[in-house]
């Protein structure tokens, strides 16, 4: 089963015709406000001449959370689907690999030539007092589960990323030597 991640981190998706979807934003359904890739999570896949995403978004400005399920087509049309965002995301992570997915993990990758930003002092981490870890379950990595989010010392921090090399900055928090959680 495919992880859920920062839909910023599936994109880019390139059709057979070349067309490319770089970016994926959507209005808030509360407040309005655009939401960008970054602001949701969950999975984008490139099924057959299609692709296809389910994720959870999160508005930064009120906070609402809802679903997003959707078809975007080699046309970069993109049309609703009426289907429970948890199913359909399911059904996409659990999904096999597409030729066209073996076909883009094979091809050579852009190199982004941004400048090298010196790298901060690394944060020494203290150890909590108490560590609580939610029942809920967004997936795994290298065979341990990742809890959707922990409390720590009585604040609640979210599932961020996973930090093989166990990087973390100031404000975050390490589980397990990879797992890394914000408020």
């Amino acid at each position: 089963m495919l992880p859920n991640q920062r839909l910023k981190q599936c994109l880019p998706l390139k059709f057979k015709n070349g067309a490319q979807v770089r970016q994926f934003s959507k209005p808030c359904v509360s407040c309005g406000e655009m939401l960008q890739a970054n602001d949701m999570y969950g999975i984008a896949r490139l099924v057959e001449n299609h692709i296809a995403i389910a994720a959870k978004a999160r508005c930064p400005k009120c906070e609402t959370e809802f679903g997003v399920c959707c078809i975007i087509d080699d046309e970069k049309k993109v049309r609703r689907l009426i289907l429970p965002q948890f199913a359909f995301n399911l059904y996409l992570r659990n999904l096999p690999l597409q030729a066209a997915e073996i076909e883009a993990a094979a091809a050579p990758k852009e190199i982004d030539i941004s400048p090298v930003q010196p790298s901060p002092a690394p944060v020494v981490a203290k150890t909590p007092a108490n560590i609580q870890r939610a029942v809920e379950v967004i997936g795994s990595y290298q065979e341990k589960p990742i809890p959707a989010w922990v409390v720590v010392d009585g604040q609640q921090l979210n599932f961020d990323r996973v930090s093989p090399d166990a990087r973390v900055a100031a404000g975050e928090f390490l589980l397990d030597g990879c797992f890394v959680y914000r408020g």
